[in-house]
C-alpha cells in the first residue's frame, strides 16, 4: 500500500521538507544566540531562505549544476563576511557558519528527492549543535588512547570488512569475508569488554574481574588473577571464585560465537555450555561471597591492559584461524572423525576460539554434527584443564589448587552432561 508521501507532487514534498528542516535549525540558532549580541549570523528567518535558495536552484534548473554552484559560492562569500564580522567581535567559532552551509545542502537533497539524507543531515545537524557541552565534554575526557581503539575497531568492522571478497577460494574452501567476520567477532568481543572496564572501574569485585576477563581470554584471566593471589594476600576462595567466573563467560561466549557461525551447532550445545555457564557464574559469585576478606580486584586486569585492538594481534589471529582451518581439513579428510576429535584436545589447550570457529566452516560439509558436537565439548574440557593447570602454576598454592578443582570438575561435567543428553 503506497504512503501517502508516494502520492504527493515531489516538489511539495521536497519544500516542506526543506522549510520544515530549516526552522528546526533557525530555532536552534536562535536559542543558542546570546541576547545582548544583535550581530550574530542566522536565525530563524536567515536559515529557512538559506535552505530554500538551494532548493529553489535546484528546482529551477534540474538539467544544470552550475546555478546552484553559483548559489553556493554566493553563501559562501556571506558567510566569509559574516566569519569576519566575528573575528573583529573577538568570536573566532565558526559553527553557525558551517551549520548554514549545511542548510544549503539539505535544500538541494531535497530538491533531488534525497529525503532520507535531507532528514539524517538535519537532525543529526541539530543535535551536534544542541549537545555542545556534552560533546565538548566527552572530547576533553577521552584519553589519546581510547580515541585510536576506537578508530582501529572502525576499521577492522566498517573500511575493511565490506570490501573483503564474500566467495570461496582454494580447495580448503576458504571464505576471506568469513575469516575476517571472525576477527570482527572476537575484537568486538574485547572491545566491548575493554570499554566497560574503562567505564565501571578496575576495582569493583573479582566478580567484575572475572566476568570481564573471561569476555576477553579466560584463560588470560585465569593467570593474571593467580599471579594476583600470591601477591595481594587475598582469599583463595576469591579468586578460585573470580577464575570460575570467567570460564562461565567462556561458555557464553562460545555459544554466542556458535549461533552466529553455526546455529545449527550452537543449538545441540545450548543445553551443556548454558548450564555449565549459569553454574560457574553462581559458582564463582558464591565463592566470592563467602570470601572472609574483601574481593578487589587487580587494579590493572590483564584484558584491559593496553589496546585489545592492536592491528597485529588481528592479523596474527586471523593467521591463526586460517592455520587451523587447513591443519582440521587435512586431519578429517585424512583421519576422520579420530583425527578430528585428537585435534580438539590439542587446539583446546592452546587456543580454544580459532578451533572452535574453523569447526563451524565445515559442519555439513565433510564434517558430522555430532562429531563437531563432541569436537567443541573436548576442546571447552581441555582448555579448562590447561587453566587449571595454569592456576597451580602461577598462584599461591590454596588458591591454585581450589581453581584446579573447579575447572577439571567443569570439564568432566561437561562430558558427562553431553554424554547424557545424546
Amino acid at each position: 500500500m503506497g504512503t501517502l508521501i508516494e502520492h504527493l507532487p515531489k516538489e511539495l514534498v521536497g519544500f516542506g521538507l526543506t522549510l520544515f528542516l530549516s526552522l528546526l535549525i533557525g530555532f536552534e540558532r536562535k536559542e543558542k544566540r546570546p541576547v545582548e549580541s544583535e550581530r550574530t549570523f542566522g536565525g530563524v528567518r536567515t536559515f529557512p531562505l538559506i535552505a530554500l535558495s538551494g532548493f529553489l536552484l535546484v528546482t529551477s534548473f534540474p538539467q544544470s549544476v552550475l546555478p546552484y554552484a553559483l548559489g553556493l559560492a554566493v553563501v559562501g562569500l556571506l558567510l566569509a563576511v559574516s566569519h569576519w564580522a566575528s573575528i573583529q567581535n573577538k568570536d573566532i567559532g565558526m559553527t553557525t557558519e558551517v551549520a548554514a552551509l549545511v542548510t544549503y545542502g539539505i535544500g538541494g537533497a531535497a530538491a533531488v528527492g534525497l529525503y532520507w539524507i535531507s532528514i539524517a543531515a538535519g537532525v543529526i545537524m541539530v543535535m551536534l549543535l544542541q549537545e555542545k557541552r556534552l560533546l565538548e565534554g566527552l572530547a576533553t575526557s577521552m584519553p589519546a588512547h581510547e580515541l585510536t581503539t576506537m578508530v582501529r575497531f572502525l576499521l577492522l568492522t566498517c573500511v575493511i570488512l565490506p570490501v573483503v571478497p564474500n566467495q570461496t577460494f582454494t580447495a580448503f574452501e576458504i571464505n576471506p569475508f568469513k575469516v575476517w567476520l571472525v576477527v570482527v567477532a572476537v575484537s568486538s568481543v574485547s572491545y566491548g569488554s575493554y570499554l566497560l572496564q574503562r567505564r565501571l572501574g578496575g576495582r569493583r569485585g573479582l566478580v567484575l574481574a572475572g566476568v570481564l576477563g573471561g569476555a576477553y581470554s579466560s584463560t588470560v584471566t585465569t593467570v593474571v588473577l593467580s599471579r594476583r593471589s600470591k601477591i595481594s594476600g587475598e582469599a583463595p576462595t576469591a579468586i578460585a571464585g573470580a577464575v570460575t567466573a570467567a570460564t562461565g563467560v567462556m561458555y557464553l561466549r562460545l555459544l554466542i560465537l556458535l549461533a552466529l557461525f553455526s546455529p545449527e551447532l550452537g543449538a545441540k550445545l545450548v543445553i551443556v555450555f548454558g548450564s555449565l555457564a549459569l553454574t560457574s557464574l553462581a559458582c564463582g559469585a558464591l565463592l566470592i561471597r563467602a570470601s572472609s576478606q574483601p574481593a578487589e580486584a587487580p587494579e590493572q586486569p590483564a584484558p584491559t591492559r593496553g589496546n585489545p585492538l592492536e592491528l597485529t594481534s588481528a592479523f596474527a589471529f586471523a593467521a591463526i584461524f586460517l592455520a587451523v582451518i587447513v591443519t582440521t581439513r587435512i586431519v578429517a579428510e585424512r583421519f576422520g572423525s579420530t583425527g578430528v576429535l585428537v585435534l580438539a584436545g590439542i587446539m583446546g589447550a592452546a587456543h580454544v576460539d580459532p578451533f572452535v570457529l574453523s569447526l563451524t566452516q565445515y559442519v555439513g560439509h565433510g564434517l558430522a554434527l555430532d562429531t563437531a558436537v563432541l569436537a567443541v565439548t573436548i576442546a571447552a574440557a581441555t582448555n579448562n584443564v590447561m587453566k587449571g593447570l595454569y592456576a597451580v602454576i602461577f598462584g599461591a598454592r590454596a588458591a591454585g589448587r581450589l581453581s584446579a578443582a573447579i575447572l577439571i570438575a567443569l570439564a568432566v561435567a561437561s562430558l558427562i552432561l553431553l554424554a547424557l543428553i545424546t
